[in-house]
């Protein structure tokens, strides 16, 4: 969440009908880091259908939405790392998720662009499962 972050974040996020999930207006406000004391809007996220949840497209589902909503939206800096200096790249391992976002990508092109690397994982890890050689 963040002071900017208002009720539309969630209405977007709704209407976008991520399989599993609702999303709820939230509002708190932080006792510490950089918006400490600020009212901070945000969204909770609730599981409706945990079978159907794909918790790698509700997250870039999030990061698109706020990203479009909101122009004063920026990622998180390192401030100890010049030469990896953003947060999100970190957690993701490349650069790909951040800056396919910051140039307007919509989060099924986001998700597409690793779904070559998934099946070659796929395939490859599918040989060491006991029973039914599927994913999941």
């Amino acid at each position: 969440g963040a002071p900017y972050v208002d009720h539309r974040w969630t209405e977007l996020l709704n209407a976008r009908s991520i399989p599993g999930v609702l999303f709820r207006e939230m509002y708190f406000t932080p006792t510490f880091s950089k918006h400490e004391g600020k009212t901070c809007g945000g969204v909770q996220v609730h599981v409706t259908h945990a079978e159907k949840v794909d918790p790698l497209r509700v997250g870039v589902e999030m990061l698109v939405t706020l990203k479009k909503l909101y122009p004063e939206f920026a990622w998180r800096h390192d401030d100890y790392d010049s030469t990896n200096p953003y947060w999100i790249d970190k957690l993701t391992g490349s650069s790909r998720l951040r800056q396919q976002i910051s140039a307007g990508a919509d989060a099924e092109t986001v998700i597409g662009a690793w779904q070559s690397e998934l099946n070659t994982f796929d395939a490859m890890r599918s040989k060491y499962f006991l029973y039914n050689g599927r994913r999941g």
